[in-house]
C-alpha cells in the first residue's frame, strides 16, 4: 500500500482526523485507505458504518468492522473501540446530528469525538455544497476535538482533492484506483 507521507504521519500518530464533503467526493475511499493504513501499522483498526453507502463498504472489508444504527450505538461502540485500544474509522459520524440537531445530539457527537481523540482515528461528515461554500452539520462541534480539519471535492477527470485546512494548508490530489487511492 502506497500511502502519503502526511497521511501515514496522522495514522500513526493516532490523531483524531475529520474530513467531510459533499456525496461522490471520495470520502469513504479515504476512510478504506485509513482504516487499511491503521491495520498495516499493527493498530487494530475498527470501521464503523452508519449509512446504507458504508454498510455495504463496512462488510466488505477484512477484519473489525462494526455497525452503528442509531446515535447511542455509535457512542457504544467508539467507546468500546476505547476501552480495546483500537483505531477508529467513523464512516459518517455526522449521520445522526443533520436534520434538526438539538443539544443531545451535539452532546454525543461531541463524546463520539472526544472518545476518538483518545483512540486516534477518522471521522468522515457528510457536506452540501451551496454557491461554491462547503459546509457540514456538526463541523463546528468537530473542529474542537479534531487536530487535522479537511475537505474532500471532486477536481475531475476521476481525480479528487483533499484540502487540510487545520492546522495548516495543504492540498492532496489522489485517484481512486482498485481498492485504493494513488497520491498524485
Amino acid at each position: 500500500m502506497m500511502s502519503h507521507p502526511l497521511i501515514r504521519g496522522l495514522v500513526k500518530g493516532r490523531e483524531l482526523v475529520y474530513i467531510y464533503g459533499p456525496p461522490g467526493t471520495g470520502k469513504t475511499r479515504i476512510g478504506i485507505h485509513f482504516f487499511n493504513l491503521a491495520g498495516s501499522l499493527g493498530l487494530n483498526p475498527i470501521y464503523v458504518a452508519t449509512e446504507a453507502g458504508s454498510l455495504i463498504v463496512a462488510r466488505s472489508l477484512e477484519g473489525g468492522s462494526r455497525v452503528a444504527r442509531t446515535l447511542d450505538e455509535l457512542v457504544k461502540v467508539v467507546c468500546d473501540a476505547l476501552v480495546r485500544g483500537s483505531y477508529v474509522v467513523v464512516d459518517t459520524v455526522n449521520s445522526y446530528y443533520r436534520g434538526d440537531p438539538d443539544i443531545y445530539s451535539r452532546r454525543m457527537l461531541a463524546a463520539v469525538l472526544a472518545f476518538m481523540r483518545v483512540t486516534g482515528g477518522l471521522a468522515l461528515g457528510q457536506a452540501s455544497e451551496f454557491s461554491g461554500v462547503i459546509s457540514s452539520p456538526g463541523v463546528r462541534v468537530a473542529e474542537r476535538y479534531a487536530r487535522v480539519l479537511g475537505y474532500t471535492s471532486r477536481v475531475d477527470d476521476g481525480k479528487f482533492m483533499l484540502r487540510i485546512i487545520k492546522p495548516w494548508e495543504k492540498v492532496l490530489l489522489f485517484k481512486v484506483e482498485g481498492g485504493d487511492l494513488r497520491w498524485l
